[in-house]
Order: structure tokens, then C-alpha cells, then sequence
């Protein structure tokens, strides 16, 4: 009876329904599904490993959740990870919860045995050149810069570029709840700002919405506007073959000496803060949005999202508050370096 009560109703509010469909369709979102799989990606072709990380999650926490026949545990949020053993071509991964299972398949190509050094003179392969920071962002080679950290400046004076990595077409690494990077950077970067903003700090952002921003385009912003500090917020994951509770840890990047006391002056902090995942330091490294010569920039990589516990923390607006003021903390550090 309650079916037939419930089939009439839909036939009397069908006409309702059909005018104001325009009107809901955009606000109501659609339910998520009871069982998802984040990694690998549908169709995905992957180098030659033998153990491959699976991420997704439930919709819940309860019952039994197996992966390729074998038990996965089912983290409080209702996410799940797990190594999967995997060989040179076709794989299929058939994940089930309850009635609902759902089958992904990937290629793995052959693993390729390393050679001796010296096997195949005529296949070496010769490392790019180094890049040039003053061609990539349009510096004159002659410019002078002012002194970093900048001296005999008020806080109100200093200017701090905050960058929230990746944006737009560009959605960075995905939780187990399909949850993109891009995402979680822009609020920690707000967070950023504001905490920046409290301490008296000029703040600007290179995007304060999802839009897609070309990458040397940052760094560029902050030679233009004259930053003294460039921020950029980035969150990890690891390669399909690494599993990420191994792997799990926080680091920040300098790729100059005018970035690296910068990068050190904030990991401390942020090490102190996000203990007790593990600490890698400040290191030195290569990337774009940290090359600039005229102004002192890091690259920080708060925790690896790809991970249940690494994404239930990125996305606690608590976390990004505690984050911002380590930053903040950092940066004050930094200004007293001599």
C-alpha cells in the first residue's frame, strides 16, 4: 500500500516537478556513490611495478569492504587504501561492499630490467640544462634586487605572495573521497592570508578562486608586484606503486639560496605543529614557482592527501588554522634572520 501511495504522488507531482526541474537541478547535489575507487583511474595505463596502490571509499564504515578477495579495513570516514599486487599487462581490480561492487581494469607494461652502465653507450641520455630563472620570468639579467629578508621595513610594508597550488583545469592529486588537491591548497592558502593579515602583513594571492593559472605566471606576479615573500601550498601524494602510510611526511622547497632560509624558517614551525608525522626538513630542489632570483620563495607540502588519515587532516578547517600560524611563525623567524 505504501508503494502505491508513493507511485500516485509521484504522478501528481510530476508536472510540479517537470517546471521547477530548471530551478533545482543546480542547487540539490547528487548523492555520492556507496562505492568509489579514486585510484587507479579507469583505463589507466602504468609503468612497470608489481604492487599498486588502490584508494576510494564507502558510504559508511560498517560491513565487510574486500579488494581483489582480500579484507580492507575501512578508516572512520569511510575511506579505504590498499597494496594490490599487480602484473605486466591487463589488471582487474574488483572492489566490493555489501551488494555494491564495482571492477576497474589498468595496464601494467613490462618491467624493464636495468642495464649495466656503460651496456649501451650510443642510449645515454643526457641531463636537460638548467633552466634560467631571469629568461623564464622576464628579469633583465642587470636588475638589482633589494636585500632578503628585507631590512628596515614594518611588517605593514612587507608584502607576502600566498600561492595555492595547481586550480582550475588543473586538479593536483585526489583523496580517497575523489577530493582534488586544488581544493584543499586554496582553503590552507586562505588560511595563510588571513593568519598573514592578523600579524599585519601585506597579503596577495596569485588565485583566490578555481581558476586555472599558468604556472610560471606566479612566480612572475611576485617579481612584478614586488613580493618580498612568495608562499606556494601544495599537499602530496606518492606514485601509483608507493604506498602512502609508509611514505606519509611534511617538507617545504627552496630552490635558491634567496629561498631556503625562507623554507627552513617555516618547516621548523610547521614540523613542531604537525608532529608526529614525520619531519623531512627544508630541502633543496628545482621547481618553477621557487626559482625566483628576485624574490624569496618555498614550496610547502603540508601532508599527503592520498592517504585516509592524510585526508581527513588537510581538509580540517582546525588543522588549516594551526598551519597558518605556523606559517605566520616562520615568517617572523625569517625577517630576523641576519
Amino acid at each position: 500500500m505504501k508503494t502505491f501511495s508513493f507511485l500516485w504522488a509521484a504522478v501528481l507531482l510530476a508536472p510540479i516537478l517537470s517546471v521547477c526541474a530548471e530551478e533545482v537541478t543546480e542547487d540539490v547535489p547528487m548523492p555520492p556513490p556507496a562505492l568509489s575507487i579514486a585510484y587507479p583511474y579507469p583505463k589507466a595505463r602504468l609503468p612497470g611495478i608489481t604492487n599498486l596502490c588502490c584508494l576510494g571509499a564507502v558510504d559508511g564504515t560498517n560491513g565487510l569492504l574486500t579488494v581483489n578477495g582480500a579484507a580492507v579495513p575501512i578508516h572512520r570516514t569511510g575511506a579505504f587504501l590498499t597494496m594490490v599486487p599487480v602484473k605486466p599487462g591487463t589488471n582487474t581490480i574488483t572492489a566490493a561492499w555489501g551488494t555494491n561492487v564495482l571492477v576497474r581494469s589498468v595496464v601494467v607494461a613490462s618491467v624493464e630490467i636495468a642495464k649495466p652502465l656503460g651496456a649501451r653507450p650510443d642510449r645515454i641520455v643526457h641531463p636537460m640544462p638548467p633552466r634560467d630563472p631571469y629568461k623564464d620570468l622576464g628579469i633583465p639579467t642587470n636588475a638589482v634586487f633589494e636585500v632578503s629578508p628585507p631590512r628596515g621595513k614594518m611588517i605593514s610594508d612587507i608584502l607576502v605572495m600566498v600561492d595555492p597550488g595547481h586550480g582550475g583545469d588543473d586538479p593536483g592529486a585526489f583523496s580517497p573521497h575523489m577530493l582534488p588537491e586544488k581544493d584543499v591548497n586554496l582553503m590552507q592558502a586562505r588560511a595563510i592570508r588571513d593568519e598573514l593579515r592578523r600579524a599585519g602583513f601585506k597579503v596577495v594571492m596569485t588565485r583566490d578562486d578555481d581558476v586555472t593559472m599558468p604556472l610560471y605566471d606566479r612566480p612572475k606576479s611576485a617579481w612584478r608586484l614586488k613580493a618580498d615573500a612568495f608562499i606556494s601550498v601544495h599537499h602530496n601524494a606518492t606514485a601509483p606503486q608507493t604506498d602512502p602510510r609508509q611514505s606519509r611526511h611534511i617538507t617545504s622547497y627552496g630552490s635558491n639560496a634567496r629561498g631556503m632560509p625562507l623554507a627552513r624558517a617555516i618547516q621548523k614551525h610547521l614540523g613542531r605543529t604537525l608532529a608526529p608525522i614525520p619531519d623531512m626538513g627544508a630541502q633543496l630542489k628545482s621547481l618553477a614557482v621557487c626559482r625566483n632570483p628576485a624574490v624569496a620563495s618555498c614550496l610547502l607540502e603540508v601532508d599527503f592527501i592520498n592517504l585516509p588519515d592524510g585526508e581527513e587532516a588537510s581538509w580540517d578547517p582546525s588543522r588549516h588554522t594551526q598551519v597558518a600560524k605556523a606559517v605566520v611563525m616562520g615568517v617572523l623567524d625569517w625577517l630576523m634572520e641576519k
